[in-house]
């Protein structure tokens, strides 16, 4: 006789909203990275946790949704902040990632069924929807549950789907004389000729690789140097321009170096540093996050020549991929790091629309005016 298959069992959702539930819950959350198969660096406690503490602006309510199932397991995680933001001359209160003020595709943390937790978050969201007006979720990837489920959310609610963020990536399936031998010609000899260049200006040049928390501490304050030599030129930066987000780093950094996901490298010559890049790693993916360079040597393309030199050593390695983020260059550059991935990862922004509200009507509004322009 066939056994009918178990009913899955029903998964409850509650919502986090200080910072000591959130300490609370560390145990618990950790437990489910190690398990989860939808997992991103952007979900992690380790990330949601010094995020808050240090980005987290006056106003802003921690939202964290907890899915639950009967047996109180954790099976997922979506951590949310709440801000206050003006729109159209009103106070609107807006959902939004944690892991978008300084990650990349947050996405969702799941223990195996995504959908199923993305359906149980989103009955949530619906029961709550008093509490809030807008929905904003960014860089969410193709085929994922809200882009397939939420484009036409049911009634009380409207949407708008744009594009997002296009981030390049490479398979680390092949070997890198493989990989570089793909690229077209002008890519390999500009490369080439810079590697000369590079030697002839500095011949002792040499790249340090910081792994242990203590270098990595240290090197961070080196490459934070360096983007305050690009700030006096008027060439922006990356990390440098918010103090908040140099103290996220300076707690975050080391605590992921500790457990081998995190590291800083920086080229070096004679004089100092000529650039640097921080890369961080998730599960099997090296995040190119974020590069600079000395603004006296642009023509180098310093930044460039050090994060081809960090892609090579990732191949043969056990990453199987290379995502390449923020990475400053020059900005005249005839080089361009993106010529040395293959592929792009588009992302879409979803905006969900509560109707029933007071941004109801402007909404409505809002959407018949994008589709008269679309016709």
């Amino acid at each position: 006789m066939i056994q009918p298959e178990p009913r899955p069992s029903a998964l409850s959702v509650t919502v986090v909203r200080d910072e000591s539930a959130l300490v609370t819950l560390r145990t618990a959350w950790e437990s489910l990275e190690d398990q989860a198969e939808h997992y991103g660096l952007y979900v992690t406690w380790g990330y949601v946790r010094p995020a808050w503490q240090h980005l987290s602006a006056p106003g802003d309510d921690l939202w964290v949704l907890v899915v639950r199932d009967e047996e109180g397991r954790l099976h997922g995680v979506l951590p949310l902040v709440r801000v206050t933001e003006r729109h159209y001359g009103l106070s609107v209160r807006v959902l939004r990632h944690i892991g978008i003020w300084e990650g990349d595709q947050p996405g969702l943390l799941a223990l195996n069924d995504a959908d199923r937790v993305w359906s149980a978050l989103w009955d949530a969201l619906v029961a709550q929807r008093s509490e809030w007006q807008v929905l904003d979720l960014r860089e969410l990837t193709s085929g994922s549950w809200p882009l397939r489920m939420l484009q036409r959310p049911g009634k009380g609610f409207a949407a708008q789907m744009q594009p997002d963020t296009e981030a390049p990536f490479q398979r680390l399936d092949t070997s890198w004389a493989l990989h570089a031998a793909a690229r077209t010609e002008p890519v390999r000899v500009a490369w080439q000729r810079l590697q000369q260049a590079l030697q002839a200006t500095y011949p002792e040049h040499c790249v340090v690789v910081a792994e242990s928390p203590e270098d990595v501490l240290a090197a961070l304050e080196r490459y934070l140097a360096l983007e305050d030599a690009l700030v006096q030129a008027g060439h922006g930066v990356t990390i440098g321009s918010n103090l908040r987000l140099v103290a996220l780093y300076r707690d975050w950094l080391p605590r992921l170096a500790a457990r081998g996901d995190a590291a800083v490298w920086l080229l070096v010559g004679h004089q100092g540093e000529i650039a640097g890049l921080i890369r961080l790693r998730c599960g099997d993916t090296w995040i190119e996050r974020h590069a600079c360079y000395d603004p006296t040597q642009a023509a180098l393309h310093p930044s460039l020549l050090l994060a081809t030199q960090a892609l090579q050593r990732s191949f043969g390695t056990t990453a199987r991929e290379s995502t390449l983020v923020s990475v400053r260059e020059p900005d005249a550059a005839t080089a361009r790091l993106a010529d040395w991935y293959d592929s792009r990862s588009p992302t879409q922004r979803l905006s969900v629309w509560n109707l029933q509200s007071r941004l109801g009507p402007i909404a409505l509004l809002k959407r018949l005016w994008s589709t008269v322009r679309g016709a």
